[in-house]
């Protein structure tokens, strides 16, 4: 069976922060030529190597996340290699490239060049910052670009530093995101004829992962402290990570419908081990609510959970959680991985080898024409302002995982109909509820924030009228997308093999945190257990200490990157075909694809790699420092020195102190056995200035340098509000607030966000009636008998 993307080809020009976009392109079928300089890509240069041996060939993140893709050698710096790179162009449809803004132009192989060699190509650009706007210029790589997108400062230890995961996680969304917006693109060229560039600043794209938190600011005041193996609740902070005896899991003691089915079994596991005492056995747990409980009774409900988990293994709990619906994960690290007896992924074709191919003429000639949507010529025009306008998505489920996708498509005129119910709601429109919540479940402002654009039905999936009112649905849409447990939609009649029968190019996706297949998919999980069993957790902390986890539970909002390429290239495939298909996609084995140089490095070397709080195993000084206070206190900058030429810059505008004139210290092997003693010098000289004053001496000098932002913060940052990150909607409960966009920019697409998130129920008569045309007495009757509830 071919990929959805067969016969689209593309030029892959990136680094380290592109690498993964590339990757993806040709597992869905794309031919990603992976073109390189004489010297080779320097990630091949880059430690660790393959049973220690340096050697281009055996470099394991080169290895690990170039996967299924061809490779070729081009020297772009000569006439004669960008004679020939123009050759590959005009038969190309992508390039992806990650050079600073303004490289590729000075070349004379910038977008508008390419444009006219070809004008049906897509051209998508990764770059810290974006192509444009006061910080497009800046340095950046993945503890700067983190650094300001809010997420670095609420992750880590109150009593230290903000601190990182110890792989670049910036790469994987920007990585994924620039797939998507490739696709997009690539469906645009499908209704104009034409490609048009695609700007991805990493920067936004490490926004997302604080799953809606920083849109929240002005209407919560939360800048995103940090609380280290524990979750905020209103009235103080719960443990989510404990230790046990060989390592340590996930486990939230948060309530709602979801939960407490789970606290319920563990609690019964417990006991028959002798472990839960009296006041867990009697506890009304119904009505268990974390954030109605102070400090003290927090730890105090606590303390029996932390005992038991200390008495069992990693494998003993996660064992019981399969089996008894716990929602418990290990924190996994390479190593543990076949504890879930995950299948082992096979690519399309290995990573290239150096110097692969040089560029020929063979073959080159004129770009190749395609015909637009359904075999016809291309309408004329060259902007799409609602590229999916006239599609319709159905969404049931509920969290953030699986509905944050389809914003993607919402924002860009896409119809979506979340299928909800007072009986069960929205997990996010309960998060923070209270009995003084205005407006109740129409006042949650974490589902505000994540939901615009939507349409709401209310549906009781509990009554047979309501099932038949939803599959009406579901044979109605382009698109039907789930996040339930697997076997709910094929209860209700509402599974794939059940709807493509009636609906032969209907698309849908299920998502979920194992998959749908295999002896652990019924586990039940959210994006904290997900981010556990992916290894994300494993890697997010200092060595000295537990793992901390990343802010927002990583796998909550990477899967739903994942989701929007997969269905867009999905959608691509039917336009061109008029076939549908189902795509289930495991939460967790996304985030392990993400985390491939973690699992190649154990597997090629036995090698496990851990958690390096903010220092690099390839550059130092590599960290979080702390500044003077501000105005207020827990105030950082993050500074990243790559090489020689970046220690002789940051000692100039330093004044050159005595320290820093260190021949000793002159190297980067030097650096890296000195980190501490250069991370204590540097932060005597931060600690009397502000993080803005840091950052802009160093940049003016050459030397990365970011200012370590919190959730305010970024309603302030010139270089968010150039490229309008955050956009206004108007809320019948909430008022004006702010909802955020997406990381990628168009040279011909508009997104629009212009509804705010409905209100349950909101629009359940106009769907049905206006949209499916469901005759007035059958709505009448069904809403009498409770049916829209």
């Amino acid at each position: 069976m071919g990929g959805n993307l067969d016969g689209i080809r593309v030029l892959d020009l990136t680094g380290e922060p592109g690498f993964l976009a590339g990757m993806l392109l040709g597992e869905l079928g794309a031919d990603v030529v992976k073109v390189e300089p004489p010297a080779g890509d320097p990630a091949r240069r880059r430690p660790p190597f393959w049973g220690g041996i340096p050697d281009p060939e055996r470099a394991l993140l080169w290895l690990a996340l170039n996967t299924s893709k061809r490779g070729l050698t081009l020297d772009l710096d000569r006439p004669r290699g960008r004679e020939l790179f123009l050759d590959l162009i005009r038969r190309a449809d992508v390039l992806l490239e990650s050079e600073p803004p303004g490289r590729m132009a000075a070349r004379g192989i910038g977008w508008q060049e390419l444009q006219a060699k070809n004008p049906r190509l897509v051209h998508c650009a990764v770059t810290p910052f974006g192509q444009s706007g006061p910080h497009a210029g800046w340095r950046g790589s993945d503890l700067t670009v983190s650094a300001r997108s809010g997420n670095l400062y609420a992750t880590g230890d109150p009593d230290r530093a903000p601190v990182r995961c110890s792989l670049p996680v910036s790469y994987y969304h920007g990585g994924i995101e620039a797939a998507v917006g490739v696709v997009f693109a690539l469906l645009g060229r499908e209704e104009t004829g034409r490609g048009q560039h695609v700007d991805v600043a990493l920067q936004e794209a490490m926004v997302m992962p604080n799953i809606g938190s920083a849109a929240m600011f002005p209407m919560t005041g939360l800048r995103g402290g940090r609380a280290g193996a524990f979750m905020r609740q209103v009235n103080g902070v719960a443990r989510e990570i404990w230790p046990c005896k060989d390592g340590f899991v996930s486990f939230a003691l948060r309530g709602g419908p979801a939960r407490v089915p789970g606290l319920v079994a563990m609690v019964q596991y417990m006991g028959e081990h002798g472990m839960a005492p009296e006041a867990l056995r009697t506890r009304d747990w119904k009505s268990h609510n974390l954030n109605l409980l102070g400090q003290a009774e927090i730890d105090e409900l606590s303390g029996p959970f932390a005992a038991f988990f200390l008495s069992k293994t990693m494998a003993e709990l996660y064992e019981a959680a399969c089996a008894r619906n716990l929602m418990l994960a290990p924190i996994n690290t390479a190593r543990d991985h076949d504890l879930g007896g995950r299948r082992r992924h096979s690519y399309r074709r290995p990573a290239p080898c150096a110097g692969a191919r040089r560029a020929h003429r063979r073959g080159a000639g004129r770009a190749r024409h395609r015909r637009g949507r359904g075999g016809h010529s291309a309408r004329g025009g060259h902007r799409v302002t609602g590229l999916f306008t006239g599609t319709t998505i159905l969404e049931f489920g509920g969290g953030a995982a699986g509905p944050v996708a389809t914003r993607y498509f919402a924002d860009h005129g896409a119809t979506v109909i979340r299928v909800e119910s007072r009986q069960r709601p929205d997990f996010l429109r309960v998060l923070r509820l209270t009995p003084d919540t205005p407006g109740g479940l129409d006042g949650a402002h974490h589902f505000a924030v994540l939901n615009a654009n939507k349409l709401s039905v209310a549906l009781n999936l509990a009554r047979p009228e309501g099932v038949a009112v939803a599959r009406r649905l579901a044979l109605w849409v382009d698109v039907v997308a789930e996040n339930f447990a697997p076997g709910a939609m094929a209860k209700w009649g509402l599974d794939y093999a059940s709807l493509v029968r009636e609906r032969p190019d209907v698309v849908m996706i299920s998502t979920c945190l194992n998959g749908q297949t295999g002896p652990h998919r019924f586990y039940p999980g959210f994006g904290g257990q997900g981010s556990a069993l992916a290894g994300f957790n494993h890697l997010t902390g200092w060595p000295d200490r537990e793992p901390v986890g990343p802010f927002g539970t990583i796998t909550d909002s990477l899967s739903p990157r994942l989701a929007a390429l997969l269905l867009a290239s999905a959608l691509l495939h039917r336009r061109k075909t008029g076939q549908g298909q189902h795509i289930d996609l495991s939460q967790v084995e996304g985030g392990i694809v993400c985390l491939t140089e973690m699992i190649v490095t154990y597997a090629a070397n036995g090698e496990l790699l851990g958690r390096q709080g903010n220092r690099s195993r390839h550059a130092a000084p590599h960290g979080v420092f702390r500044c003077a206070d501000e105005g207020r206190r827990d105030r950082w900058v993050a500074i990243v020195v790559h090489d020689d030429d970046d220690w002789r810059r940051l000692g100039r505008a330093l004044g050159d102190p005595a320290w820093a004139l260190d021949p000793g210290l002159a190297t980067t092997a030097a650096r890296l056995a000195r980190a501490p003693e250069i991370e204590q010098r540097l932060e005597e000289w931060t600690r009397a200035r502000t993080p803005g004053a840091v950052a802009d001496l160093l940049q003016a000098a050459g030397v990365e340098a970011s200012a370590v932002e919190d959730f305010g913060d970024l309603h302030d940052d010139p270089q968010l509000a150039h490229r309008e990150h955050f956009r206004p909607v108007e809320h019948a409960v909430l008022g004006r607030h702010p909802v955020e966009t997406h990381a990628m920019r168009f040279s011909a697409l508009e997104p629009r966000i212009e509804a705010p998130a409905p209100r349950l129920g909101e629009h359940t008569e106009h769907v049905l009636r206006e949209l499916l045309g469901m005759p007035a007495d059958e709505f009448v009757r069904l809403r009498d008998a409770g049916v829209f509830e």
